[in-house]
């Protein structure tokens, strides 16, 4: 299938068209934001219930089944986990005077030891200067940015309207699958295939990710929960709050390049109050999980990464965040995995040819690709005014 684009229209209707998405998207934007949340959960869940409709059970029973089972799940992992993260937080909150009064102490004793030795360098006053930053800002900051996130409460109503929005999108999947293949330029066929290698590219790496970010939070937990042990008795106090550095890992593993080191630096720093020796000990194990996630948990739980230039993942993320916070963050990376298949499906070639020329940009579907899935029964479709 070839569709050709003259010159002309390149140069006139694609800049006009960029210009008017553009500020049809700002007008617009809290709508599409909440509609791209729902697909990304529809495509989520889809899988779940395109097994349950091979079982004999009708797309119509599916959906609300595997909606409900899938917020009893969420709902259950709240309840449950929950109350100990925000016991954890606030008590490390509570004792960071503390921590920071070990902090002097032990600069103190490291002071005298380079005194001694002639080395020229005035811990105290270092430590002094990021003491009363932590105390007037730093933990007052992260106090407030910890019950802000515990406590969200603004996007109540946008998250109970993307359930809603999801949840039809996912009773309809079908129908919006056939009315999707039949606008799509080409055959009914090929972009059926085309939009099933979406659904694969997105469950692919929403199962990847989540598995590695899973795998790397609990090792990381493991690890300082471990350093408090009494028998190893390196920092008894972190490995009280090793759930809540787990689960930091672990979420923060979802950003590309520098979430590992955005998941071990709470951790490091707090054990710096501690000693510098016990913050090494950190290090070391958030180390020791990086290498294990590089060697052997990437190359065979995600298999291939969204293949983009880390630049332009970057990019995607800070324009992400710009635009819907952390949650703009964790939908642009299946995004980007999504367009890597619509790149790869669609083979796209630049005419040199005058601007007045016929011809111009032709996208061509590589007719080497998997064959068509074989035709479901569709009983339980009948009567649906698309086709």
């Amino acid at each position: 299938m070839q569709v050709t684009i003259p010159r002309w229209v390149q140069a006139v209707g694609i800049p006009l068209v960029v210009l008017l998405a553009v500020f049809a998207g700002r007008a617009v934007g809290h709508a599409l934001f909440v509609f791209l949340l729902s697909g990304l959960v529809a495509l989520l869940l889809n899988p779940l219930v395109e097994a349950l409709r091979r079982l004999r059970v009708p797309r119509q029973v599916g959906a609300p089944l595997v909606y409900l089972t899938f917020g009893a799940i969420i709902v259950v992992v709240f309840v449950v986990g929950l109350p100990p993260l925000v016991r954890q937080g606030q008590e490390l909150v509570d004792r960071a005077p503390d921590w920071i009064t070990q902090a002097g102490e032990s600069m103190t004793s490291f002071q005298v030891y380079l005194d001694q030795r002639h080395i020229a360098v005035d811990l105290q006053a270092l430590g002094q200067q990021l003491s009363d930053w932590l105390q007037t800002q730093g933990f007052k900051s992260a106090g407030t940015v910890f019950n802000f996130g515990v406590g969200v409460v603004g996007g109540l109503a946008t998250f109970v309207l993307m359930l809603f929005v999801s949840f039809y999108m996912l009773v309809d999947g079908r129908r919006i699958t056939r009315y999707l293949a039949h606008v799509l330029p080409g055959d009914d066929a090929t972009m059926h295939r085309y939009l099933d290698g979406l659904q694969t590219s997105f469950t692919r790496y929403v199962k990847g990710q989540s598995l590695l970010g899973l795998s790397v939070g609990l090792a990381a937990g493991l690890g300082v929960w471990s350093l408090g042990w009494d028998v190893v008795g390196i920092w008894p106090e972190g490995g009280q709050y090793a759930l809540l550095f787990g689960v930091w890992a672990g979420i923060t593993e979802v950003i590309p390049y520098v979430g590992p080191w955005l998941g071990a630096f709470p951790p490091v720093v707090l054990a710096l109050f501690h000693s510098p020796v016990t913050a090494l000990w950190v290090a070391l194990i958030f180390f020791i999980v990086q290498m294990l996630e590089n060697h052997i948990l990437v190359p065979n739980i995600m298999g291939a990464t969204v293949g983009v230039h880390p630049l332009v993942v970057m990019f995607a993320l800070l324009a992400a965040a710009e635009v819907g916070g952390i949650l703009g963050m964790l939908a642009v990376l299946p995004l980007l995995a999504m367009l890597r298949h619509t790149l790869t499906f669609f083979d796209l070639h630049l005419s040199r040819a005058p601007w007045i020329a016929e011809d111009g940009v032709v996208v061509s579907v590589d007719a080497l690709g998997p064959p068509a899935p074989a035709a479901m029964p569709e009983a339980e479709d009948a009567g649906d005014p698309v086709s």
